[in-house]
């Protein structure tokens, strides 16, 4: 029996929940068969299918999106909103017409409709960086007959550390006494 699934994030989660390579590929082969958004979603958030989103890397900054609600309580899904989500993949849809700031704006209303989970997976899909999230998802993927994929690393942010060593910065220390105290 197919299982069916509001949210991707669910489906995901639940095929990475079985016990083995044979049971996550038969889980997500149910899954795909049920929805059309399941095969692009993987072969895009692998890298498989190259495509240029026109959009910058990761979460926009100033999104207003809600972590606080419960799965399957989202304003709409990635199902739903696949449509919209395809025409920045398209480069023949109108959505490319459109100026930048405009393009940001319609993904990030996407975003902030979907639940806060589907957000992220729709993240990192755009950014190829899909194993990340789903770790199990690449021993799996050459027996889907995905063979050419971008082998993402866990990106770590470094830690700025502000180290000025320029020769002005240098004369005035050499200028000022930090060790003398005022006492008048």
């Amino acid at each position: 029996m197919a299982q069916k699934f509001r949210q991707m994030n669910e489906a995901f989660d639940w095929v990475f929940q079985g016990k083995g390579k044979k049971e996550h590929i038969s889980r997500l082969k149910e899954i795909a068969a049920t929805n059309q958004t399941v095969v692009p979603l993987v072969r895009w958030g692998v890298g498989a299918e190259k495509m240029e989103w026109g959009l910058p890397e990761g979460m926009p900054d100033g999104n207003k999106i809600q972590d606080d609600i419960p799965d399957g309580m989202g304003e709409t899904t990635i199902t739903m909103e696949w449509r919209r989500i395809k025409a920045f993949t398209d480069p023949q849809s109108n959505m490319k017409n459109l100026p930048q700031w405009k393009q940001e704006m319609n993904w990030l209303q996407i975003l902030e409709g979907v639940h806060h989970k589907e957000a992220e997976l729709l993240t990192h899909v755009k950014d190829r960086a899909l194993i990340i999230l789903y770790p199990k998802l690449e021993g799996i993927l050459k027996d889907l007959g995905i063979t050419e994929y971008d082998a993402v690393t866990k990106k770590s942010k470094k830690a700025y550390k502000a180290k000025d060593t320029s020769k002005k910065m240098e004369e005035l220390k050499a200028k000022v006494d930090f060790t003398a105290t005022d006492t008048a």
